[in-house]
């Protein structure tokens, strides 16, 4: 974010400005009658999305003041003191909302689906060699640190969610090799609690990186950045309530989530304990996820993913 820039810009708009706020991607600024404005820049074409989403139904927006090629601004909401379980659901049964507003199909070929199903197969592979490669190293030492000896405890785990994925992007493939169409939405693609205001009317901010794609990723990205903060397995519940996801949607979801992301390893012992203990959290938490939701018959819920 240009600082400089957006006070400039702030100054074209209200030449009398009382004072400003700085934030990673915004600047907050007090006119001379007291009244808070929100300043961001426009990269995503917000005007578009404003129409786009006004035109579907879809009215929980900052009232916007002013827009042009370079910002826009919108009237600064107060939010309300809420709990953070509540601010979550709320935030995931708005996205549900507007991936009703907003859904679409469009066209889809075999050459598609197949660039889908080879990056995922490279991305399962690499990670593989990744983890098998460390793995191989740790048992070539004669002895192993705490860190070390956790991950080699759970190596099966990973190894077990490569597998299961790479079952289920074959499953996967066989059913979409045969349709024509796949379902699109309009991805806010930034969704964090502090971007819901709590007001009168709820208010959903931050719209600068909105996408159209699968309606699955927006729960991924919700999913990956809080997993361990907050119950996914009914706010998944409460989302698919509103916006039921097909059979190769849900398939698709749960392969791209049980990919384990791979460690960031330091030379702090205790680091790097932490980091594979916040690893196996993570898989454990995604498995009972999966198992609670989408394993639905006898074979898979006794070949669990992680035991």
């Amino acid at each position: 974010m240009n600082r400089n820039f957006l006070k400039s810009k702030i100054r074209n708009i209200c030449s009398n400005v009382k004072r400003y706020e700085f934030y990673d991607s915004s600047v907050i600024y007090k006119d001379e009658k007291e009244k808070k404005h929100v300043i961001k820049q426009n990269d995503n074409n917000i005007l578009e999305i404003y129409n786009y989403l006004n035109s579907r139904g879809f009215g929980y927006l900052p009232r916007l003041e002013y827009c042009d090629n370079d910002i826009y601004v919108y009237e600064y909401t107060s939010d309300t003191n809420t709990p953070d379980e509540q601010r979550m659901s709320d935030l995931i049964k708005m996205d549900a909302l507007l991936h009703n507003k907003t859904v679409y199909y469009k066209d889809t070929s075999l050459d598609e689906v197949k660039e889908i199903y080879e990056n995922l197969i490279l991305k399962i592979d690499s990670t593989y060699n990744y983890y098998d490669d460390i793995i191989t190293m740790i048992e070539s030492r004669v002895y192993m640190s705490p860190s070390e000896y956790m991950l080699a405890r759970n190596c099966s785990s990973i190894f077990s969610c490569l597998n299961f994925c790479r079952k289920e992007l074959d499953e996967w493939f066989e059913i979409m090799k045969n349709k024509s169409k796949k379902r699109m939405v309009l991805l806010h693609n930034n969704l964090q609690p502090n971007h819901l205001i709590r007001s009168e009317e709820n208010v959903l901010i931050s719209w600068n990186k909105s996408v159209r794609d699968l309606p699955i990723y927006d729960f991924i990205s919700v999913y990956k950045k809080y997993y361990s903060d907050y119950d996914f397995n009914e706010l998944y519940k409460e989302y698919l309530k509103r916006f039921p996801l097909t059979e190769e949607e849900r398939k698709l979801m749960f392969i791209i989530l049980f990919i384990p992301p791979r460690l960031l390893l330091s030379k702090s012992e205790i680091k790097a304990t932490m980091e594979v203990a916040k690893l196996c959290n993570y898989l454990v938490t995604t498995d009972k996820l999966f198992m609670e939701n989408e394993a639905k018959n006898t074979e898979k819920q006794n070949d669990k993913v992680y035991e």
